[in-house]
């Protein structure tokens, strides 16, 4: 056969099919196949390894890797293969000979389901006449940054650790951010899928601490000190006994002042490192130490730290704003600049203070101070090397000179398609205004003509920040529930698309959880209802994420409910043969507990006897603050593999119980999206190195169970 050599070594053992023995046509297929590889162009090889078939999709770059997964997910996607994988380095033996096919390039895997070979051939044919019919997509018109972050954080909310890695890759080939921003999203991917460990070692953000950084950014890296150097030196709520001015040196060491300003501070460990860094100084913050005893003197490292400061003096009642700038006093210096007429030297401490602080909401209140300068002053003060160097990267942190005064000046302005930004922005923002009627009201009106204009695409990456600023981790306001509703009932409606449901039905938890009047429940029936009668089998996953939070909700009315149920039931049941064995067997137990039959096909292989009897799991411990959804999860585990033992914590932070969990635990389930950060960080140390630790995010008790199910298979 005339191939290249690259694919020749393919065919060669552990590749068990033979290409001489292949029929005309078969051998035609990979021919051809083979020739697209040659020619640079992203195609699919098959392979069979201990008689399973597979099928290698093999691309050029990741932007062609990113257009055959989701090609592949047209085409083998279950039931008659598994989801696609990406493999590399570090695989079986075919795996790698696969990727030395494609050496700089994406591959990816399908394991075929046995029933369905002669299936996954035809529709690799069918795959491969597209192509060549049809033209190829270009790079005419590249994907918008927007979008390309918008897929990065739903990667990380969906723990897909490839496809967010991917993201940057095509952010970093393509220069749509700077080299900076690329090392932000570095932070965000280690922070959310990563360990601290590794975030102390990637070499890609070795010196990470030197730049001024987004306050998420901060966060992460605060996380991963605490969970380092702070947290494994508390015995329980004991921290008076701690040599904190050695811990404090040890954090000083790894990330230099990491956490020095209390606009910083977002959650205990940020708390605790800034007080560390406090105590390093040779004359302590009146300011600084005043917010952490009124916000952080509960945490038993803030109090200990703060008990052994020595008495600060009051901030001197003539403060200038370049004596606070020079006392590392920034937000007051800001403060002060605001009320007072800026002249040349004011202006340039202005310009210091903000880029110290290194937030959006500070950078762009001084390059609001420094347009607001007479001209004459303003023209002389940037015309100068340093300053003008400043007020530049204060303009790029928020991308452009001016931020929305909230989100509906958002939804009308033309701004930036910056999700990353916008977050920043939001944090800003008084949650209270929702409670405001008539903001309410121009809020909506503007989400609806947004959706509807030339802003789509901007406002549709912004949606997911839109659900998180409305929930917060508390959850939503009281009274807020009535214009969440409306929210939802206007991202649902029309031809909303995957980003629009996924930030939905986290709105929908949100809103179920806090409480809502009949007349809203129905509403929001109505809303999910709408999506059902569009949704495709692709979409079953997000089908049962919602059915578990609606079966599991307190609601006020039940005939919506159970009219809902029995459209979803309708629905699941057209797309029986397209489902996946955890699919199915998720779905009977929703409908089982709902009073509705949906058998399991005997077949399954997942669900079948033999896969019962082999007991993949024999102790399994699942950490989640959702503890009804636990609860739950654990039942039908216990029905799933009868004889486990299954343990469930809900610690916010590290505990003996944990612990003891994690090191006699087979694998310990931990939901992402219902957990504390010191909790994980304890289970990591404590699970030690491998793949005990299965991270699942999702809601109910389905994203746990999901995440066995699949281990199992794979276990096969």
């Amino acid at each position: 056969m005339d191939i290249s050599s690259d694919v020749a070594a393919f065919y060669r053992p552990p590749n068990e099919v033979d290409l001489a023995a292949l029929s005309e046509e078969s051998a035609g297929l990979v021919r051809t196949l083979a020739a697209r590889l040659a020619a640079g162009k992203r195609t699919l090889l098959p392979a069979m390894a201990a008689g399973k078939t597979r099928w290698y999709g093999l691309a050029p770059d990741s932007r062609e890797g990113r257009l055959l997964a989701e090609e592949v997910q047209a085409w083998l996607a279950p039931p008659v293969g598994n989801s696609a994988i990406r493999v590399g380095p570090g695989g079986d033996a075919l795996d790698e000979a696969a990727c030395r096919a494609a050496p700089d390039g994406v591959c990816l895997r399908i394991d075929v389901e046995s029933t369905w070979r002669s299936e996954a051939r035809t529709n690799v044919r069918s795959m491969l006449d597209v192509w060549q019919s049809a033209p190829e997509r270009g790079m005419d018109v590249p994907r918008p940054v927007g979008r390309v972050l918008r897929d990065f954080f739903a990667a990380l909310g969906a723990r897909d650790r490839t496809a967010a890695q991917a993201a940057i890759d095509e952010i970093r080939t393509r220069s749509l951010l700077s080299a900076a921003n690329v090392r932000f999203l570095r932070v965000h991917l280690i922070g959310t899928l990563g360990s601290p460990l590794e975030m102390r070692d990637d070499p890609d953000l070795k010196d990470i601490a030197k730049f001024r950084r987004p306050p998420a950014v901060t966060g992460h890296l605060a996380r991963a000190a605490d969970a380092l150097f702070i947290a494994p030196r508390l015995s329980g709520d004991v921290a008076t006994v701690v040599d904190w001015a050695k811990v404090a040196g040890v954090v000083e060491d790894e990330w230099p002042g990491l956490v020095s300003h209390p606009s910083q501070v977002d959650s205990v460990a940020a708390a605790r490192c800034l007080a560390l860094s406090e105590s390093l100084a040779a004359e302590p913050r009146h300011a600084v130490c005043q917010a952490l005893e009124a916000e952080w003197n509960a945490d038993p490292v803030v109090a200990a730290v703060l008990a052994r400061l020595p008495s600060v003096a009051s901030t001197p009642a003539q403060a200038t704003i370049a004596g606070l700038c020079q006392r590392g006093d920034f937000e007051a210096a800001l403060d002060l600049a605001g009320g007072a007429s800026l002249k040349d030297k004011d202006a340039v401490s202005v310009l210091h203070a903000a880029f110290n602080l290194g937030d959006a909401q500070s950078a762009a209140r001084a390059v609001a101070l420094v347009d607001g300068l007479d001209g004459a002053e303003r023209h002389l003060l940037l015309d100068r090397a340093v300053e003008r160097n400043l007020y530049q990267q204060l303009v790029d942190i928020n991308a452009g000179q001016h931020v929305p005064r909230d989100w509906t000046d958002w939804l009308t302005g033309d701004w930036p398609d910056r999700p990353d930004v916008l977050s920043e922005w939001a944090a800003g923002w008084d949650r209270t205004s929702m409670l405001d009627e008539g903001w309410a009201d121009g809020m909506v009106l503007a989400l609806v003509d947004a959706l509807a204009g030339d802003q789509r695409g901007r406002t549709r990456n912004g949606l997911p920040i839109l659900v998180e600023w409305l929930c917060d981790p508390d959850g939503l306001l009281p009274g807020a529930v009535g214009p969440a509703v409306t929210v939802l009932d206007v991202m649902l409606e029309g031809d909303g698309g995957r980003s629009e449901r996924r930030a939905g039905l986290r709105l929908a938890e949100e809103i179920l959880r806090a409480g809502c009047a009949a007349g809203e429940f129905a509403d929001i029936a109505t809303a999910l209802d709408q999506v059902l009668s569009a949704l495709g089998s692709r979409e079953a996953d997000w089908l049962i994420e919602s059915l578990d939070v609606l079966l599991f909700s307190t609601v006020p009315d039940e005939v919506p409910r159970r009219d809902l149920v029995a459209a979803a039931h309708s629905v699941a049941v057209q797309w029986f043969d397209r489902l996946t064995g955890t699919q199915t067997i998720l779905l009977a137990k929703l409908f089982t507990a709902a009073g509705l039959d949906f058998p399991v096909p005997p077949s399954d292989p997942v669900s079948g006897e033999g896969r019962r009897r082999q007991h993949p799991f024999r102790r399994v411990g699942i950490y989640s603050l959702a503890e009804s959804a636990a609860m739950r999860a654990r039942q039908w585990i216990e029905e799933q593999w009868p004889g486990t033992n299954v343990t469930l914590a809900h610690d916010h932070v590290n505990s003996d119980r944990l612990e003891a969990m994690a090191r006699n635990c087979d694998v310990v389930v931990v939901q992402t999206s219902h957990a504390k950060h010191a909790a994980v960080a304890a289970l990591e140390t404590a699970a030690g190195p491998g793949d005990k630790l299965l991270r699942v995010n999702g809601r109910g008790a389905t994203s746990l169970v999901r995440g066995l199910l699949e281990r199992a298979a794979d276990a096969v």
